[in-house]
């Protein structure tokens, strides 16, 4: 079995992984629904989707789970933002979600692991 050593950018991108997830997470638990927890979960959906950039697309289900963890916290943004409107918050979270979708292109990621099925 080879082992590959581990690089700063994969490195950096586990680091700001977890600490985008803390944030997200953890704004959930500080004034649920206030202007403030949004702001947070917002700065943690940007996290997660810079250390998936630097993290890279090794794994296809975990690339699928951190897109669907940024969307969730843009969706939640614009959901407070908005006073509560649901259609603006799933706007927001299709929209970033495709972005994020086209950006990795993890389009071209399924059609090549669907050929070794």
């Amino acid at each position: 079995m080879k082992q590959s050593s581990l690089k700063f950018t994969t490195l950096f991108g586990v680091i700001v992984i977890v600490i985008g997830v803390i944030l997200e997470v953890g704004a959930l638990f500080y004034h649920v629904g206030s202007l403030e927890s949004a702001e947070i979960v917002f700065t943690g959906a940007i996290a997660v989707t810079v250390g998936h950039a630097f993290f890279g697309l090794d794994s296809l289900t975990l690339s699928l789970v951190l897109t669907t963890i940024s969307s969730l916290g843009v969706g939640y943004f614009v959901l407070i933002q908005t006073h509560l409107n649901w259609l603006w918050a799933i706007i927001a979270f299709v929209a970033f979600y495709a972005f994020i979708l086209s950006m990795f292109k993890l389009r071209d990621t399924v059609r090549h692991r669907h050929q070794s099925w």
